[in-house]
């Protein structure tokens, strides 16, 4: 610093009047620094937010993602049916792109077939009507809720949460939704929701095929997917209450009460357990160490829900990485680390081997989480490179696909709107960071 303010120090001779001090000359120089820019921390940042704005790959694929949701609201392609746990990641763009009146119609219909204990059911066929439920889920209930949630939010259209639906108001549907799985799914001694046992977020059991219907061999247990889905319902459905003129308070204590269990019982200091076993112990052979399978997904979304401090937020990010580098995967996108064993699960044409489908398979949908949370933590340049792989993907294959293998080989639907929202909200997230910079 000296160095550069000595052509000013010299200047006495020139001058009558004294020259200010090297202290002041100095506090003025950093001023001008700033000013232009100066600074390394503020230079890094300031060039990732460039780097962001100008990357035509964003846009690009946003556009591409409205188009897709643009079209109908089925799963994709291959699947004829509406998902509730597929549209509840998609249903911003899809209001963008077929406007909001086409997604309050859907949503009232999974309210229209909700069962009369709460339930909700998993698909509606779009040719027939007709309604199927994977019963080995615990998670149709709470993407139902926050899909009403997104909705209200983006259009505020309250009047929607007093609609009469066959005699009981939507608000009041929704409440009887998550009451189902208090009253049908949940575990009393640990406070928690259980469903069947499956690889993370999945929905294929291991003990029979195609695996997705809770049965006498079913080995029922807890894991994170479910209850940060619930957690999410919960805050959800509190704030439609409010907008409902509704009292929430007894939600908010079943809210309190779910963040502690999940603290308590499925986070062991450096990640979540993959599953807690009730009446009939693990489906898995006894020599088998679980443990040390990581749910990638069900973290990302415990993440969301605010269930890890900032500290374990960091260290998962940290672990996601590394996962996607030591399983050969392309993207942070990957599943699970490691994968189950091939022949664990009885569904051979989804779970027979490893790195398959939900079994370590590397899926946008989720990866497009991940790097939210990066963006909402305050590690965009992370996102940034980690989005990377997942939008040259999109370009290079001019799809939005299901999954992909470690080879980086598309599996799946081509048109999956679950990826396409996923990934729509995290550009969405990367482009607003670096406008504010």
């Amino acid at each position: 610093m000296e160095t550069l303010l000595m052509p000013f120090l010299m200047l006495k001779p020139m001058f009558s009047f004294k020259p200010a001090s090297p202290r002041l000359l100095t506090f003025v120089f950093t001023l001008l620094l700033s000013a232009c820019g100066g600074g390394e921390e503020i230079s890094d940042e300031s060039r990732l937010a460039n780097s962001i704005r100008n990357d035509t790959r964003l846009p690009l694929v946003r556009a591409k993602a409205r188009q897709l949701a643009a079209r109908e609201l089925t799963a994709g392609s291959g699947y004829p049916a509406v998902f509730i746990r597929d549209l509840n990641t998609f249903v911003e763009i899809a209001i963008e792109g077929q406007g909001a009146q086409k997604v309050r119609s859907q949503l009232k219909q999974f309210l229209e077939h909700q069962g009369d204990d709460g339930n909700v059911v998993d698909g509606i066929t779009v040719h027939d009507g007709s309604t199927f439920k994977a019963t080995v889920e615990s998670d149709q209930e709470s993407s139902l809720v926050q899909a009403v949630g997104k909705y209200i939010a983006m259009t505020g259209d309250t009047a929607f949460l007093v609609e009469d639906v066959r005699g009981v108001s939507v608000i009041e549907r929704l409440e009887h939704a998550l009451m189902f799985l208090y009253k049908q799914r949940f575990a009393d001694g640990y406070g928690l929701v259980f469903g069947g046992t499956r690889a993370d977020w999945g929905d294929v059991q291991p003990e029979d095929t195609p695996g997705v219907y809770l049965n006498a061999a079913s080995h029922p247990s807890l894991s994170i997917y479910d209850n940060a889905m619930l957690t999410l319902a919960l805050a959800d459905l509190q704030t439609l209450l409010s907008k409902a003129g509704r009292d929430a308070s007894a939600w908010a204590v079943r809210e309190r009460e779910l963040r502690a269990a999940v603290r308590t019982h499925l986070w062991n200091g450096k990640q979540f357990v993959p599953h807690i076993y009730l009446d009939r112990g693990s489906p898995f052979p006894s020599a088998f160490d679980e443990s040390r399978i990581y749910f990638q997904g069900g973290t990302a979304v415990a993440i969301q829900a605010g269930l890890l401090e900032p500290a374990e937020v960091t260290q998962a990010f940290t672990r996601m990485i590394k996962n996607k580098n030591d399983s050969g995967s392309g993207t942070v996108g990957v599943s699970l680390y490691p994968s189950y064993p091939a022949g664990f699960f009885q569904n051979k044409d989804y779970m027979g081997a490893e790195y398959v489908y939900q079994n370590g398979g590397d899926w946008p949908w989720f990866g497009g989480r991940i790097i939210q949370q990066m963006v909402a933590h305050g590690q965009a340049a992370a996102a940034y490179q980690e989005i990377a792989p997942m939008l040259d993907r999109v370009l290079r294959d001019d799809a939005f696909f299901e999954w992909y293998t470690r080879e980086g080989i598309a599996q799946g639907s081509g048109e999956y709107r679950g990826s396409a929202g996923q990934l729509a909200i995290a550009i969405d997230m990367l482009l607003e960071w670096s406008a504010h910079r």
